[in-house]
């Protein structure tokens, strides 16, 4: 028992952590969601592996997630096992998603086009990091330090591949199978996290970094429709992600509508010239070509807003069910401060396409 009364652990696995004056079946149901997070986990970023293997580019990912993705599960890790009793599929995660994690890191090396001395000077700098941090946590005793260290990059680790997004009006750099188990993975990790007696620190962190992964999933269904001419196979030769914002890929693409529609006046006006009876037929070809790219708009707009509709609802419930749980309205600030590093985000790349400079990304 807590210092609460609440039922911290008992024999079985889907009977951990449970609160007490809550009915058991909530418990079971709270533990179930939290195993089925760590089964996600050990998928989330497979499907992301697999892309960067089979296009050969970590074109479009930021290696600064990455970075900070694997450095926050570091310090979970040794948090875990230290000084911490969690349920058991937690400490399963913690072992194994700091593995995938780095292998999704040896992929940037491969990879990434940096040259090869900013590769090694990168790579030294995050063995320091890590060596240091491994340190830390043996010989000290520094338990506040720790978890809100990986409480803060947790939190923000996200943030570097959705300012990427931003900046390229894109996500085809990320698997959208991963961002899909992601959203996913994060839902049922915050019903286990408020559902149980967790680590504050856990709460906390499942709060944010679910929050964020839903801001990503409405990038995917924002920019849903529009990567097939701005990424994919060919992505090159429609757009240059370094190029200023805006103009390259709209000048691409309607370059390539108006390609088409050209297409249609040569045949009409041939037709024309040479009295030929398939006028009628090239007219009914024509728009036949016109009437298809109508119904995938439609369909792709149908499918955009019931993501971002469900989404939103999603974010708005795990807003409210934070603020609930922790008994306070300090929550609510989260929202405001994701939505002030976006805009500030906005705002920078919306003065760099009307200025002479061109930001920088690191991708």
């Amino acid at each position: 028992m807590s210092e609460d009364g609440t039922n911290i652990s008992s024999g079985s696995i889907l009977e951990q952590n449970c609160r007490e004056n809550w009915p058991r079946w909530t418990c079971l149901f709270a533990n179930i969601c939290g195993l089925c997070s760590t089964a996600l986990w050990f998928i989330v970023l497979l499907p992301q592996v697999w892309k960067n293997f089979h296009r050969k580019s970590v074109k479009g990912l930021s290696v600064l997630w990455a970075t900070a993705n694997f450095t926050a599960s570091l310090i979970n890790l040794f948090f875990v096992f230290i000084y911490v009793s969690i349920p058991l599929y937690g400490q399963i995660s913690s072992i194994y998603c700091p593995i995938l994690e780095f292998t999704l890191l040896i992929q940037f090396w491969i990879y990434g086009r940096y040259k090869k001395v900013e590769k090694i000077v990168y790579a030294t700098a995050c063995f320091i990091l890590w060596g240091i941090i491994i340190g830390v946590e043996l010989i000290f005793t520094l338990e506040n330090f720790v978890e809100y260290a990986a409480i803060f990059l947790w939190c923000i680790e996200t943030f570097p591949q959705i300012i990427l997004n931003m900046r390229l009006e894109s996500t085809s750099g990320q698997s959208t199978g991963s961002v899909l188990i992601a959203m996913i993975g994060k839902t049922t990790d915050f019903i286990s996290n408020n559902s149980l007696v967790m680590p504050l620190q856990y709460v906390i962190m499942v709060y944010f970094s679910s929050s964020v992964a839903y801001i990503n999933g409405l990038q995917v269904a924002w920019y849903y429709g529009n990567d097939d001419f701005r990424q994919g196979e060919g992505h090159d030769q429609f757009w240059n992600p370094e190029n200023s914002g805006h103009g390259e890929h709209n000048y691409n693409f309607h370059q390539s509508v108006e390609s088409v529609e050209g297409g249609h006046n040569k045949w009409n006006n041939s037709s024309i010239k040479t009295g030929s009876t398939s006028e009628t037929a090239n007219k009914q070809s024509s728009y036949s070509a016109l009437e298809q790219p109508n119904k995938q708009t439609a369909v792709v707009f149908t499918i955009r807003w019931l993501c971002i509709l469900t989404l939103s609802v999603l974010l708005t419930g795990c807003v409210a069910g934070f603020a609930w749980n922790i008994d306070s309205y300090y929550g609510l600030f989260a929202p405001v401060s994701i939505a002030c590093v976006i805009g500030a985000a906005k705002l920078y790349f919306s003065f760099c396409t009307t200025s002479k400079y061109t930001p920088q990304v690191i991708t």
